[in-house]
């Protein structure tokens, strides 16, 4: 955050150096993508094929060829049936209307060829009834066929759902031997920035050092965290309650750390507290409406001025000692006369004196 009190240059190369560490993350995170799409993504190498026993495969060919056979002698039946109930149906037209003419002419020499007539066609009305009994038989197979498959296919169903644990293992391994491939390459950097952030964040390559840390954090939340394997969601909800508590743990010693140091920082002079005060810093937080100190909000009384916090004594403002305007007890000079002397801690009174002389 580019604070107020900071030159226009010093703002510039703030905001430069952002860019820097932007930029170079952006590299990072390209040479980092390269390597990792050398890796292995997913899982789709595992595929779903339970091994059926031998004996089941068997029946399975033998019930299609069975069923085929069985639909092709079916087909010619059919229409070996659809012949024959025409050829009876044409015979028993052809002898009625013998049978009526036979009537009209009474004539007994007739009587051998009734015989002839109607054993032909018995026999045509036997080939039609034989055609549809074997129809009718091979509709029985047919259906036999069927309910034999159909047992046979929950029986694959069976071995299917028995080869699921074996799937599911293998699909944890792979996924497991992918994460652990990314871990190797993302937690070297996790830790080189996480050192970084800690050691280095004072040094002058520091811009450089948080494009690291960048590239490092994209790598571990878009590389890694999407691979981490699930197994039911047991171990992604374990290791981000384990990762939260590590994160807490670290929260609250730093924070009991720090309130350490205020605690020996404001049993400090208040001469010696305001000289360890960074100016732009100082500047920053009063404009804020906080003390540069202690960091607890100013108490602001209407009517009143504030010049120190009455938290920690720490002196905000103080008046001139020359013209009498009152001026950030931080100001190195009076922002009404110019006189040197502000921000050094109750010297403006030697500074007005050496004036007078």
């Amino acid at each position: 955050m580019m604070k107020k009190g900071n030159r226009l240059p010093e703002r510039l190369y703030a905001l430069a150096m952002w860019g820097v560490s932007a930029v170079f993350a952006v590299f990072l995170v390209g040479l980092g993508g390269l390597v990792i799409d050398d890796l292995p993504r997913n899982t789709d190498q595992v595929a779903y094929e339970p091994a059926y026993p031998a004996d089941l495969q068997r029946r399975r060919d033998a019930l299609l060829d069975q069923q085929r056979a069985i639909e092709a002698e079916r087909d010619i039946d059919k229409i070996r049936l659809d012949a024959a109930r025409s050829a009876a149906s044409n015979a028993k037209d052809s002898f009625q209307a013998w049978i009526d003419t036979r009537k009209a002419t009474t004539d007994p020499r007739q009587d051998s060829e009734l015989l002839a007539r109607t054993q032909t066609l018995e026999s045509l009305q036997n080939a039609a009834h034989e055609a549809e009994q074997r129809v009718e038989d091979l509709d029985r197979r047919r259906v036999e066929n069927d309910h034999a498959r159909i047992a046979l296919n929950d029986e694959r169903e069976a071995a299917r759902d028995s080869y699921r644990p074996i799937y599911e293992r293998l699909v944890f391994k792979a996924q497991l031997h992918v994460f652990l491939l990314r871990l190797a390459f993302t937690l070297p950097l996790l830790l080189m920035s996480t050192w970084l952030v800690l050691r280095q964040r004072q040094t002058s390559y520091w811009p450089l050092y948080r494009g690291f840390v960048l590239a490092s954090l994209y790598a571990f939340f878009v590389e890694l965290v999407p691979y981490l394997p699930s197994y039911g969601g047991y171990i992604r909800y374990g290791v981000g309650a384990l990762l939260t508590i590590l994160v807490c743990i670290v929260l609250i010693r730093n924070m009991q750390a720090y309130l350490a140091r205020r605690r020996l920082a404001e049993a400090e002079s208040e001469k010696e507290r305001r000289q360890r005060v960074n100016r732009e810093q100082a500047y920053a937080r009063i404009d804020r409406k906080f003390c540069p100190d202690c960091e607890r909000p100013l108490v602001l009384a209407e009517g009143l001025e504030t010049n120190f916090c009455v938290h920690c004594g720490l002196t905000l403002y103080e008046h001139c000692g020359i013209c009498q305007t009152r001026n950030i007890a931080f100001n190195r000079f009076c922002m009404s006369c110019g006189s040197e002397g502000m921000g050094h801690g109750g010297d403006a009174s030697q500074a007005s004196s050496v004036a007078a002389n």
